[in-house]
């Protein structure tokens, strides 16, 4: 396995203010939500302290997401988001705007709007229980050989995300604890994640 939070993309970054979009407080409510209950964060004892998880929503013109390295911060401000305007999966590279630098998932992210037009939001989180499970629970799986964070992971999950029933809930096989939930709401994002665990 490889070191959690290592961005491995091409990242063209426009520094500026805080996007002002309306998506952003019911993304951060849910980003604390999912910080209080342990699947997003960061814990000195799980990969060497570095911060894990993240969230996105779909926006008119790319999506909105946390930004890098922020998973240790218990509430999130405007100034820890940024706006994620184009992509080039193959080409392994990312243009965004903001006040923060994309989180290092943030390919995987825009792989799995592409996949599927009807998925607004996408969970990235952190589960060793949900992920050890995932066999016994039935949840689809991409590759365990697949590196987190390159384009191949992005290929893998957008090729399940692409024909699962929504909310859908992925285990990466090559990222250790990781999974992603999508839906069309952040609602259905959440509950499915809630309802594995409560199964695990």
């Amino acid at each position: 396995m490889e070191q959690e939070g290592v961005r491995k993309f091409t990242l063209d970054w426009e520094q500026g203010p805080a996007p002002a979009l309306p998506a952003m407080k019911q993304l951060a409510d849910w980003r604390d939500i999912l910080h209080a209950w342990g699947l997003v964060g960061a814990n000195p004892a799980r990969y060497g302290g570095i911060g894990f998880g993240n969230l996105s929503c779909r926006t008119a013109t790319g999506f909105l997401i946390t930004g890098s390295q922020t998973g240790a911060l218990p509430r999130l401000g405007p100034e820890h988001f940024c706006s994620v305007m184009d992509w080039d999966i193959p080409g392994n590279r990312i243009h965004a705007e903001g006040p923060i630098a994309p989180s290092s998932e943030a390919l995987t992210h825009a792989a799995c709007y592409v996949a599927n037009p009807a998925i607004h939001w996408v969970f990235h989180v952190h589960s060793p229980e949900l992920w050890h499970a995932a066999p016994s629970l039935g949840l689809p799986s991409t590759d365990p050989a697949i590196a987190y964070g390159t384009p191949a992971m992005a290929e893998a999950l957008a090729a399940l995300a692409g024909h699962l029933p929504l909310p859908c809930l992925i285990r990466m096989g090559g990222h250790e604890d990781g999974l992603v939930a999508a839906g069309p709401t952040a609602e259905s994002a959440g509950a499915i994640l809630v309802q594995r665990l409560a199964l695990a």
